[in-house]
């Protein structure tokens, strides 16, 4: 009984029993916004079913081009688990898996935070990182992006360790991001030089090479079983792709939307990471430059020079138009490091026993969970455009996109197979078209070019094309198109018309209005 009481009391027991209560709640935050009717779409549906061949195959399908397979690697291995014959309990295991990884980054991003501050203070960024609003809305995606920050703030936490052993495994870490994600192969750069210039005078050479034999060993593999496959390896490959986008696809000789353009990109690169830090986490982040510039800090030196690094992947989107907050997301732990500073000087200043930080802690939970809750996504609504897609998925023709709920199309094609199954024996029809114009009969008159049986239009300005959005509510001005389907005969919030297209009759209307 007293050795229980005196482990009880420790600090190291009141650490570890903290995190996990840390842990826990964010996960039941997460979990409380995963839906497992609503399916998985885009991205995460091309890993799912790429989860799926490779449980099957063993192997990468034959016509497998996509460059970061290590999430669908992983998730090959959950999906062997399972014997299941609903698709939908298997991008549940997705969900779940992406929650987890994101979850447990808490425990790296804690052992990261104590090399540069005392427990106390670095259970504080554990908080800012855990109940992220932006980090919580991202892990429910089912996305590699969970997976990926986990291994990178592993990888962090290892470099800095006191024990190069640590450190010549976190050369290995780091490799197994770079099958995640493939951008993290430019953080071997910055590696390179920290870990030279942090042990030179110490046979630093011998255990540099050590380092780097781990990286490849990690790479290679993956690489070879590609290129063996008759595909591209997913690496250097792609690094090669990304910088002829930027010599020849740039601002200066391009001039379609995901061009090149570095001033869009610097303009983006502030506005998302200034998102990513919200709703309290920047507050604290500018101090933190006083600190760069007065302690000799190497570490948070390093750790800032790594982070300048990690960055470029997200300049290149943005340079690109792509906006998304998740592109800065490998940013976040080490701007969480900096933020700590602040509140560590204010929690020196205030010394009434944490009582600083046991108030923020409890803010940025309440903070967190209000304006998560304020974002989340409408699930009727969801739940609504999965029902009409399922309507459209048995239509007979080509249908229009009307949004972005037409990402739910495709995942209906799986609603009558019993899984697992290969992705090459289900039949993905090409039924969307994305008709133009500049007036409605332009539109009409584009779809019958195009083949067009059927015109969704919807009430909401976000409509894939808002000139027909007049359609929805003028239906009775158009006696060539002939309602099947409306949405508020079955109470649903996603309002949507569908109407099946009489070609006939529109070159009788439009005959008529061009006869004096």
């Amino acid at each position: 009984m007293l050795i229980n009481s005196k482990i009880i009391n420790s600090g190291v027991s009141r650490s570890i029993l903290f995190l996990l209560g840390v842990m826990i709640a964010g996960f039941i935050i997460r979990i409380n916004y995963v839906y497992e009717d609503i399916p998985l779409t885009l991205d995460a549906f091309r890993y799912f079913l790429f989860g799926i061949d490779f449980s099957l195959l063993g192997n990468f399908p034959a016509d497998y081009n996509k460059t970061n397979s290590g999430w669908s690697l992983f998730l090959a291995l959950i999906f062997q688990s399972s014997n299941s014959n609903n698709y939908l309990d298997y991008m549940m295991m997705q969900k779940i898996s992406s929650v987890i990884f994101s979850v447990i980054t808490a425990i790296p991003l804690y052992f990261l935070a104590q090399k540069f501050f005392r427990k106390e203070i670095a259970m504080v960024g554990v908080c800012f990182f855990i109940f992220s609003p932006y980090i919580i809305e991202n892990s429910i995606l089912g996305i590699t992006d969970s997976f990926f920050i986990f291994l990178i703030v592993s990888f962090f936490s290892l470099f800095f360790s006191n024990q190069k052993r640590n450190v010549v495994f976190s050369f290995f870490i780091l490799g197994l991001s770079s099958i995640v994600r493939y951008e993290s192969l430019l953080i071997i750069i910055p590696t390179t030089i920290i870990f030279l210039h942090r042990f030179k005078g110490e046979n630093n050479f011998k255990f540099y090479s050590y380092g780097l034999f781990l990286f490849l060993l990690a790479i290679i593999p993956v690489a070879i079983w590609k290129i063996q496959m008759g595909i591209p390896d997913g690496v250097v490959s792609h690094l090669w792709a990304g910088a002829n986008v930027v010599i020849n696809e740039n601002s200066a000789n391009s001039f379609t939307e995901d061009r090149f353009d570095l001033i869009r990109g610097i303009s983006y690169l502030p506005k998302f990471i200034g998102m990513s830090l919200l709703p309290l986490c920047f507050i604290f982040v500018p101090y933190s430059i006083i600190s760069l510039i007065k302690k000799e800090n190497n570490n948070f030196r390093y750790l800032i020079f790594l982070g300048i690094f990690s960055l470029i992947p997200a300049l290149y989107a943005y340079s690109r138009g792509f906006e998304d907050t998740r592109y800065v997301f490998t940013m976040l732990p080490i701007l969480i490091i900096a933020s700590l500073f602040l509140i560590e000087k204010l929690n020196e200043k205030i010394k009434k026993n944490n009582l600083l930080l046991i108030g923020l802690m409890l803010l940025i939970v309440i903070s967190s969970i209000i304006y998560v809750d304020f974002r989340q996504i409408d699930y009727q609504y969801e739940k609504d455009s999965v029902e009409v897609a399922r309507f459209v998925s048995d239509l007979p023709g080509i249908i229009n996109g009307y949004g972005p709920e037409i990402y739910y199309l495709e995942v209906m094609y799986l609603e009558d197979k019993k899984f697992p199954i290969l992705s090459s024996e289900i039949n993905f029809e090409k039924k969307v078209i994305y008709p133009k114009g500049e007036t409605i009969n332009e539109i009409i008159q584009d779809a019958k070019d195009k083949g067009l049986s059927y015109l969704a239009v919807t009430s909401a300005s976000k409509n894939d094309n808002q000139i027909l959005s007049k359609i929805y509510h003028e239906e009775n001005n158009y006696p060539y198109l002939q309602k099947i389907y409306d949405s508020k005969d079955y109470g649903f919030k996603f309002n949507i018309k569908i109407f099946e297209m009489n070609y006939n009759e529109f070159e009788r209307v439009s005959n008529s209005v061009l006869l004096p």
